[in-house]
Formats: C-alpha cells, structure tokens, sequence
C-alpha cells in the first residue's frame, strides 16, 4: 500500500522525516488509513505529537456524535472534525462495521468481539475509556495499557509460549486483533472433570494439560516476564492439538523478581482451590512441571512459600 506523503517506513514503524516541523492536521488522518490495512506501529515520537485527545474525541464524536469542549481552539476543532469524517467514510466502507462485530464478552477493562481480519476470523479486544477519569489521563492510561499488552503477549510468542497471532494494533480505537483460538477453555475441561469424577483416560488428559501449564509459565518467568492473571479462564486448549495458548495479557509486566513469579503461580493456586478442588492436586503436577522447565525454580518456590503464608494470615484476620 502506498504510504501517505511524508511518511516513511523504518522496520516495522510508520514514521515521518521530521516530526518538528510535521503539520499536525497531516498527521491524524493518514495514519488512520494506513493502521486499518496494514500490520504496522506508529513511531513513538510522531505518537506523542498527535495529541491523544483529540484522536479520542474525534472517536467519540463520530461514533456517538459528542460536542467538543468549548474551550478548544479552531484549529482543534479543525481537527477533530476532519478526524471523524475519515473515520465515518471508513466504517462505511465496511473496514470496521459495527454489524461485522458480535460481542463476545466484557470485563472490567475491555470488551471482546469476534469479527474477521482480511477474510481470517478473528477477536477484537477492545478498551473503552473510563467516565470517572480525566479525559487526559484515561486516554494515556488506555494507550498505555494496550501497549504493554501488545508488547508481553508478542515477548511470551518469542519466549516459545503460545499465544493468540497478534494481527494489528489500533491506537485510535484501542484496540487489538487478534487470532480466533477454536477450542475449549481448561476452566470448561476441568469442571467437566470435576462433574464426571476422574477415571483413567481423564487422569491421563489432566497429566497433560498441567504439565502444558507449567511449562509455558516457567518460560514466562525464565523470561523475565509474569502474566498477572494466571487462571483456568486465560488457558485454552485449541481443537485437534490440545495444545495450551495462554490469552489475556492485560494486566501482564516485565519482571524478574522471585516475589512476583511466586505471586503469579500463587493467584494460579487459589483459583484452582477455589473453581477446580475436586480435580485433586492439579496444582502439583504443575509445580512439578514448572520445576522441570524452570532454570530458576528454587527461589520462585521459596518466595511461594512466603506469600502462602501471607495469604493464610490474611485469610484468618478477614
């Protein structure tokens, strides 16, 4: 696709020859154009110019028709205006039709679509803002968060752990795309064995789906990199393969303290005491894995410890 006027490309950034003297009212709109047909990141310098705001305004006013605040100045509302005209003769065109978009959940942070990416099904992981925040600050917040995810779930890929493709990232929207997994969730898996009661051929499966967990984590951690969110309902198991994708990067971080390895696998622990107990030890056989993929297991374990600890305390207390 051809690049707007001004724009070069340099590996996988979208960026412009001068972002001093780059006219900010070229800047929102081609972007735009660019970010929806093509797998690619805006420059971090020309990111930080754009004004975050007036992208996230322009958004809200073309897809709920809101005013501007009056305070701002024309050349402002210029550009929001013709923000939000682009982006109406986009969603026209069918590129982000909202009728292509089935909603699939939504939690705390995001809402999750499933939808189609040049003909590819697909989920759409979306952000949305928060009305009890600064416009500003709920903006920046956002685009931060959304990187940090699109960042660790692209370093979990490359630390050999299976994840969602990451087709495009959306700063305008706040956004991400991402491969559709077709299977079944462990947390499914699990209380279906919990129902049931375990015979041999389960007892099987389960040795391998733990022992699936626990490897990916400790290439999580070996990595210098911990989930956050560590529970049955971010594991599937893809159809045909069995094999183990770990999703929901959102509250993820780079990190290569023991503390926060343990506290990791200690949020997996209680919540498979509290969903999966008739399961039996799941969590051992994932230790045990983890144990055997982990170069750095002993001072994980020994933080473990000392976190359990600190749950039973509070637990008691209440």
């Amino acid at each position: 696709m051809k690049l707007p006027t001004g724009f070069v490309r340099q590996n996988h950034f979208l960026t412009v020859k001068s972002v001093r003297n780059f006219d900010t009212s070229n800047l929102i709109v081609p972007p735009l154009c660019v970010l929806r047909r093509i797998n690619q990141f805006l420059h971090p310098g020309v990111l930080r110019s754009c004004r975050p705001v007036c992208v996230d305004l322009a958004v809200r006013s073309a897809s709920a028709s809101l005013s501007l605040p009056r305070n701002f100045q024309p050349k402002t509302r210029n550009l929001c205006s013709k923000a939000s005209k682009k982006l109406k003769n986009m969603d026209s065109e069918g590129d982000i039709g909202k009728e292509s978009l089935l909603l699939i959940t939504q939690g705390a942070e995001a809402r999750v679509f499933e939808s189609t990416f040049v003909g590819r099904r697909s989920i759409v992981k979306e952000r949305f803002s928060k009305k009890y925040r600064h416009p500003i600050l709920d903006v920046k917040l956002t685009l931060k968060r959304l990187n940090a995810e699109a960042r660790c779930m692209t370093k979990a890929r490359k630390l050999g752990v299976c994840t969602p493709v990451l087709y495009a990232v959306d700063p305008l929207l706040h956004s991400l795309t991402l491969e559709y997994i077709q299977g079944v969730s462990v947390k499914d898996v699990f209380l279906e064995f919990g129902a049931n009661g375990m015979i041999v051929e389960e007892e099987q499966r389960l040795d391998d789906i733990a022992a699936q967990i626990g490897e990916a984590i400790a290439k999580l951690h070996d990595g210098g990199l911990s989930h956050g969110d560590l529970t049955t309902s971010n594991m599937l198991l893809r159809s045909g393969t069995n094999q183990l994708v770990l999703i929901d990067f959102g509250l993820s971080f780079t990190s290569s303290l023991p503390e926060d390895k343990a506290v990791d696998l200690y949020v997996l622990e209680r919540a498979l005491l509290s969903m999966h107990s008739s399961c039996g030890n799941v969590m051992d056989r994932i230790l045990t894995a983890y144990r055997k993929s982990s170069k750095q297991w002993s001072a994980t374990f020994n933080k473990l410890a000392q976190v359990r600890q600190r749950g039973r305390k509070r637990t008691m207390i209440g």
